[in-house]
C-alpha cells in the first residue's frame, strides 16, 4: 500500500483543477521508481486561478494532452498561453459510453445497470482512445517532460491511460489500482451530482457512475488481455509502441 504521506504529496492542490495528481513515487518491479515531477494526471482544469497557471510554469509543465472530446473542450476551454512555452495536444472526436447515456435517459435505472454501462464503456477505452493514447506515449518516449494528461473528471480516460503507462513502467497491477481507486479520494463530485442529467437518479447510481471502481479498470486491462493477449502486444499493435521504446520510456520515467 501507498503510505498515507506519499498519498498527500500526490494530490497537488491546484485551484481551479479536478484530480491534479503527481504520479511520482511508485515503484516497478525492476526496483526503480517513478520520477517526481515528471508525470501529471488531472481533470479539466478549465477554471484554473492565476496562481495556478503560475504554479503550473514554476513546475516546469512543457505538455499537455488533453482527453477531453471537442464538445467538452469548446465548452470549457482552458488558457494555456497562459503557461509559457508549453505544447498543448488535443483531437477532435465525439464521446462514447453511449450506454451510459440510453440508461441515464430511461425512467428507472439502478445502480447495478450503471456499473455494467460503466464497465462496458471500460472495454472500449483502450481501442477508442488508442490516438490519444499512442501520442500521448510518443511525447513521453520522446522526454517530453514535465507531461500533464487530462480529462473531465480525470478518472476514466485519464484513468485507463495511467494505468496503461504504470504497467509498461512495470508497477504491479495492486499498485495500478491503487493509484486509480485514489480518485474516489481526490475528486469533487459535487458539482455533477447536481446537473440535470443526474437529478432523477438515486445516489447509489450517482456514486457508480461519478466513482471508480475496481471492476471497471478491470474490464478494460480484460479486453486488452482478450484482443491482443498481453499488454506489449497491445502497445505494439494499436499504438505503434516497440519494445525499444518501452525501455526507453522506463528509462526517462524511472530512477
Amino acid at each position: 500500500m501507498v503510505e498515507t504521506a506519499e498519498r498527500l504529496e500526490r494530490v497537488l492542490p491546484l485551484e481551479g483543477a479536478r484530480n491534479f495528481r503527481d504520479m511520482g513515487g511508485y515503484a516497478a518491479q525492476d526496483g526503480r521508481r517513478l520520477r517526481w515531477g515528471k508525470l501529471y494526471r488531472s481533470g479539466s482544469m478549465a477554471a484554473l486561478t492565476t496562481e495556478a497557471y503560475e504554479r503550473l510554469a514554476a513546475l516546469g509543465v512543457r505538455v499537455v494532452c488533453d482527453l477531453r472530446t471537442t464538445t467538452e473542450r469548446e465548452s470549457s476551454p482552458v488558457e494555456w498561453r497562459r503557461v509559457p512555452n508549453l505544447s498543448y495536444w488535443a483531437r477532435d472526436y465525439d464521446m462514447s459510453f453511449g450506454d451510459l447515456r440510453s440508461l441515464l435517459a430511461s425512467d428507472m435505472p439502478m445502480a447495478a445497470q450503471a456499473r455494467e454501462a460503466m464497465a462496458v464503456g471500460y472495454r472500449g477505452l483502450p481501442f477508442e482512445q488508442a490516438p490519444a493514447y499512442a501520442e500521448l506515449f510518443r511525447r513521453l518516449i520522446a522526454g517530453d517532460t514535465p507531461l500533464v494528461f487530462n480529462c473531465s473528471a480525470g478518472k476514466d480516460r485519464t484513468g485507463v491511460a495511467a494505468a496503461l503507462i504504470l504497467s509498461a513502467l512495470g508497477v504491479t497491477e495492486e499498485t495500478i489500482v491503487e493509484d486509480y481507486l485514489l480518485s474516489n479520494r481526490a475528486l469533487d463530485r459535487g458539482g455533477w451530482a447536481a446537473s440535470p442529467l443526474l437529478g432523477k437518479v438515486s445516489q447509489d447510481v450517482i456514486e457508480a457512475i461519478l466513482g471508480v471502481d475496481s471492476s471497471y479498470i478491470a474490464a478494460a486491462l480484460a479486453a486488452i488481455d482478450e484482443r491482443h493477449g498481453a499488454l506489449p502486444r497491445y502497445l505494439h499493435d494499436e499504438l505503434g509502441v516497440t519494445e525499444r521504446d518501452v525501455r526507453i520510456l522506463q528509462d526517462h520515467l524511472l530512477e
